[in-house]
């Protein structure tokens, strides 16, 4: 059996690699430590693990968890059941909350003890659930959402007897609860276990009349009325909680499509507005910008990159071949900014919206996508925010996590699908 602890500020031993920081294995006291244990055997249905978990004459044995990898659920599809099972003695009438939690989230904590617990993940799954009698239990988990990005899922148990809550002595266990307060040992770690990679679906909304959008970078058309979808850490599809708190707010974007065009909105917001750059296919990489890629697949060839400024200044470039680009191409695709604030002071602004229009003719004759368009044609596509908060340290968003380093990578590019006027979800 092989344990790796986890202290009471990160799952060391899957995440800390992930994050790049974590605090040494003597952060935390003995009895605020946990342990998570590594599956030790899978067998395709699921993975068990081995280890007792010790409650006050109480124990929970033989967890399996399956079907692994986990498959996040699609736009439109409800996905397949995470399947928990395990065994218990000593917990009849036991009830409580079993939950699917990203390991960032899970391993969230404040460490000043007058603050209060972790905050809540809107990817958390959550479900309550009684133990009618002891023995064999089977339990069913709704699977990670369309907005789950985390390579692995961990899956907590937090039991509760009347008004006392039922606190593990031995085996894996954390002391961050699901109501935001935090009792050692009050949530039991039930195992820890990978997730399939898969690219944010999203959907571009049909348009009825050709009409419908008004380049000009103002976002009151109907078209945009709707959900919108939320910008995330560029490598690893975390939210950008922090990073939103320090811009004034998450960075969103929205698609629509008709005969002629496919039309991307983003609503970036900034509270110091920056654009160096004045004249066209300057470096607006280097700096801040929104990028729109598009490709008919995700092979890496032939795709079109294009990025504007809160200027309105314009850089794009085509690639035949992975990043073997063609700067000297100028293409016909038109854009508009709204800006709240203004570009020539430091600060004090509010941010700005973009509206972009791609023609389908250029689209076809430059990259795999077919035209003429039709619902239900996928495209793939990534959008990224590139910004400086500071004016010095480049940040980035993306609307699909690269997973690796680089922006031009396609394997997890999102799926774009166009949809029927009023067919959108």
């Amino acid at each position: 059996m092989l344990r790796r602890q986890i202290h009471a500020c990160m799952l060391c031993s899957w995440v800390c690699p992930w994050l790049g920081a974590c605090a040494g294995a003597d952060a935390a006291p003995p009895d605020r430590r946990a342990e998570v244990v590594e599956p030790f055997e899978d067998e395709g249905e699921g993975e068990r693990f081995l280890g007792e978990i010790a409650l006050p004459l109480a124990t929970i044995d033989g967890r399996r968890i399956g079907p692994t990898p986990l498959i996040p659920a699609r736009i439109g599809a409800s996905g397949q059941a995470v399947i928990v099972e395990f065994e218990t003695t000593g917990l009849r009438g036991a009830k409580g909350k079993l939950g699917l939690l990203p390991p960032r989230g899970a391993a969230r904590q404040e460490v000043a003890h007058d603050m209060p617990g972790q905050p809540a993940d809107p990817r958390s799954e959550w479900v309550e659930i009684t133990i009618e009698d002891d023995g064999p239990q089977r339990f069913e988990l709704p699977p990670p959402g369309p907005r789950w990005h985390a390579e692995w899922a961990v899956v907590a148990l937090e039991l509760s007897r009347g008004r006392t809550l039922l606190s593990a002595v031995e085996g894996p266990r954390s002391e961050m609860l699901s109501d935001q307060t935090r009792s050692p040992g009050g949530r039991l770690i039930l195992g820890l276990v990978p997730v399939e990679p898969r690219p944010t679906r999203v959907e571009a909304l049909g348009l009825s009349s050709p009409d419908a959008i008004t380049l000009d970078g103002v976002l009151d058309e109907p078209a945009w009325a709707g959900r919108p979808a939320r910008l995330v850490h560029s490598r690893t599809g975390e939210p950008s909680t922090e990073l939103d708190a320090r811009l004034g707010g998450p960075s969103e974007v929205w698609f629509a499509w008709d005969e002629a065009h496919l039309y991307v909105a983003g609503s970036l917001p900034d509270p110091d507005l920056y654009a160096k750059h004045r004249e066209r296919d300057q470096p607006l990489y280097r700096d801040e910008a929104f990028e729109v890629f598009i490709a008919g697949d995700n092979s890496g060839a032939r795709y079109l990159e294009h990025q504007v400024s809160a200027r309105n200044v314009k850089f794009d470039a085509r690639f035949p071949k992975y990043r073997a680009g063609d700067e000297a191409w100028n293409g016909g695709w038109r854009s508009a900014v709204a800006l709240d604030g203004e570009l020539e002071r430091r600060g004090g602004d509010r941010g700005w919206t973009v509206e972009l229009a791609f023609s389908w003719a250029e689209l076809c004759a430059e990259t795999t996508v077919s035209c003429p368009p039709a619902p239900g044609q996928e495209l793939r596509i990534n959008v990224f925010r590139l910004d400086k908060p500071d004016r010095k340290r480049q940040v980035g968003l993306a609307l699909s996590p690269t997973l690796e380093p680089d922006f031009h990578a396609w394997g997890n590019a999102a799926e774009l699908i166009l949809v029927e006027p009023g067919a959108g979800s």
